[in-house]
């Protein structure tokens, strides 16, 4: 299975390709609010990089996240997709960094806060909701953003999604749920408070 992934639903943006399980390309980028200046370079070394062997996935970050980044990366797969007749699938950004049991948390802005359940739904919280939470709190805020929060179980911060995750994440979900997934139209999770 030859899957090339891209994270774009944070500034710190990544694209891989891999060739069956052997990692064969990959780049990473600081991208705050121009995700495609750095995109098309890096897609153009993945593209140089499988060179005429057959792409069978295109793995796009779905978010939670910025909402533009997610939506250039997705445009670009789907002219890729055109292309090479790749399927697109939008995998959820959080899922790799989700354990069992733990929530996941990020500033949603306006005074809320986006949160992965350890059941896997993901919404936008208050801060008393927020502090209320009983389970272990992972974050991809910056060490000390949530400290004014006295959350109780904050236990590993500063945490992103990476294009090397969403592979892991796809390979490691059985052959039914990666078919459930892929049926699905690729788009963004766009989580509303």
């Amino acid at each position: 299975m030859n899957i090339l992934a891209i994270e774009t639903s944070v500034p710190q943006a990544s694209l891989c390709l891999s060739l069956g399980e052997k990692l064969v390309f990959a780049t990473r980028w600081e991208a705050e609010r121009n995700h495609d200046a750095h995109l098309f370079p890096a897609l153009q070394g993945a593209m140089d990089a499988l060179g005429d062997l057959p792409l069978d996935y295109i793995l796009v970050g779905a978010g939670p996240g910025s909402y533009g980044g997610v939506r250039v990366a997705l445009a670009a797969g789907v002219g890729i997709a055109s292309v090479t007749g790749a399927r697109l699938v939008a995998v959820e950004s959080w899922a790799q960094l989700a354990e069992p049991g733990a929530c996941v948390v990020a500033d949603a802005r306006r005074g809320g806060w986006t949160v992965r359940q350890p059941d896997g739904r993901i919404e936008v919280l208050s801060p008393d909701q927020l502090q209320a939470l009983t389970c272990p709190v992972f974050s991809t805020e910056a060490r000390g953003k949530l400290a004014h929060l006295n959350l109780c179980d904050l236990q590993k911060e500063a945490l992103h999604p990476t294009a090397e995750g969403l592979v892991s994440t796809w390979l490691g979900m059985s052959s039914d749920a990666q078919a459930s997934l892929a049926a699905k139209p690729a788009e963004p999770i766009y989580v509303r408070p």
